[in-house]
């Protein structure tokens, strides 16, 4: 036997994982085949086989994306298998669920090493308690990118919204126009809409029969092609986007589209087919309402109000379960249990030293971070001066009569768009860039002021921190069990100041 040949037998095996964030990154092919290049001359350093990849173009704001979920299941059959390459944190992980994902006090997980490639980082069940502190970090804030990312996005929608440019899907009776970024009349499904609204304001048509009428006549789903089901029909009904309006974060905005019925034909249909809404008010609002479960029977702890005698209120919590089902039906103070959780949030404040530590760790993050952005920049400046050059050459070609005018209308309106989509990711890849350690810093700000913001918040933002940082927080006998989630069980890890400033000294150089 050759001696590469044993080489490559004793070689770790290791799988890589690429992705990108929107199928317009895959189309410009400058994402996922860069970082393949990077990690197999990673792997063939580190004298790894690598025996799969696993490359994902999908938005990963959400949990579940398909070549994650196959690349766990992959790494949970093949033992074998030790090494998983991904180039940064945020290819890796984009919420917290898919870092939770990947739990190193599980056996399942106890044979898997991850690579950090260009943070020059290894995730596994023996890094030191500093190393896992950073990488929680990293996490956040990777999440918190793609959180400021989202609020951007609504924020553009709301200011859509308030032009009165609808900021969504067309509804069916409409189609969306792209040039226009608007949306208007379906040609043929907006006249059986207006029809739908015409029978509807007989009142001798109930939802099932209209929906046979419509689609006799031609209406199908715009997704399935099928006949809408009562639901589709019934959204169609009390939809005031077909008399000019539409509803947006829960206010009604005059639109600037083509109605397809009048005010008072959508009001009749109302009143013929009582579809008009009916809200349910809610006096109270418990912070703690549904945050906790019953240790015993598992049933929710809710919130009620309590009038004494000397008519002060008071809000308690207890089980939901009857006295026949759970024996332990403890009426608890909101007071006290408020005490608690800022008691518990203390857990997760950072010492000032450690802070420092980590924002010189983010600072060499930041470096890297920066030669990343300025290498996107320069292909996506590269991509917009190729396309003002097609644009150019095309004027030129249409003075010549080499072009007909409509045809040379066509493809510069085309690459004038694709030029308005560059501004915008420059745009955001500048703000991105200069944001990165302000994200990190807010997120230590936020543990060591917790406890203290905690006392100051809404009942709904008490009830965001509490589901943010404590895992299936159980009320038995009158106190309360509860596990931190990760990161934050390794920021409270980190509070022993001691042992991190041992651990730090023996690994002196923070993972960036």
């Amino acid at each position: 036997m050759k001696k590469s040949d044993k080489q490559i037998q004793t070689s770790p095996k290791a799988v890589i994982y690429a992705r990108v964030s929107s199928k317009e990154q895959e189309r410009e092919g400058f994402s996922i085949p860069a970082q393949k290049k990077h990690l197999i001359e990673y792997a063939q350093k580190s004298n790894f086989k690598v025996v799969k990849f696993f490359e994902e173009s999908e938005t990963a704001k959400k949990a579940g994306r398909q070549k994650f979920k196959l690349m766990l299941e992959y790494l949970q059959k093949n033992k074998d298998v030790t090494e998983l390459l991904v180039e940064k944190t945020d290819r890796l992980y984009r919420n917290l669920a898919d870092y939770t994902a990947f739990d190193f006090d599980k056996e399942e997980w106890s044979h898997l090493n991850i690579h950090l490639a260009k943070e020059n980082e290894i995730a596994s069940k023996n890094s030191k308690s500093n190393q896992k502190f950073m990488h929680g970090i990293k996490v956040l804030m990777a999440k918190q990118y793609v959180d400021n990312l989202s609020e951007e996005v609504v924020k553009g929608m709301t200011e859509k919204a308030s032009q009165g440019l609808f900021p969504s899907c067309a509804p069916i009776g409409y189609l969306n126009n792209t040039i226009k970024k608007t949306i208007e009349p379906d040609p043929k499904k907006a006249p059986l809409i207006k029809k739908a609204f015409e029978l509807a304001s007989t009142g001798q048509y109930s939802i099932s029969k209209l929906n046979n009428i419509l689609y006799a006549e031609g209406l199908r789903s715009a997704r399935s092609n099928n006949k809408l089901s009562k639901s589709q029909m019934h959204r169609v009904l009390i939809n005031p986007i077909h008399y000019g309006y539409f509803l947006w974060k829960g206010a009604l905005e005059k639109g600037s589209h083509q109605a397809i019925i009048t005010k008072e034909l959508f009001d009749k249909v109302q009143s013929q087919m009582g579809l008009k809404k009916r809200t349910k008010s809610n006096k109270y609002s418990f912070a703690f309402g549904n945050v906790m479960t019953c240790h015993q029977c598992g049933a929710s702890i809710a919130g009620e109000i309590k009038k004494k005698e000397s008519g002060k209120v008071y809000t308690y919590y207890h089980c939901t379960s009857s006295k026949a089902k759970c024996s332990d039906i403890t009426y608890v103070r909101e007071e006290k249990i408020n005490t608690w959780f800022t008691e518990i949030l203390t857990q997760v404040q950072i010492p000032a030293e450690i802070v420092e530590w980590t924002r010189q760790a983010l600072l060499q993050a930041h470096d890297l971070e920066k030669r990343d952005h300025t290498d996107l920049i320069n292909r996506l400046n590269v991509i917009y001066k190729q396309l003002q050059t097609k644009i150019d050459k095309a004027y030129e070609d249409k003075l010549n009569e080499e072009i007909n005018k409509d045809y040379w209308a066509s493809i510069t309106t085309k690459w004038k768009l694709e030029q308005a989509d560059i501004e915008s990711q420059l745009a955001n890849l500048r703000e991105v860039n200069t944001a990165y350690i302000e994200h990190g810093m807010k997120l230590m700000e936020l543990t060591q002021q917790a406890p203290v913001l905690f006392q100051h918040m809404s009942t709904e933002e008490k009830r965001e921190m509490v589901n943010l940082v404590l895992s299936n927080p159980k009320l038995k006998n009158g106190s309360i069990e509860y596990d931190l989630k990760k990161p934050f069980s390794m920021f409270s890890e980190v509070t022993d100041l001691e042992k991190w400033r041992s651990e730090r000294d023996s690994n002196p150089r923070p993972s960036a």
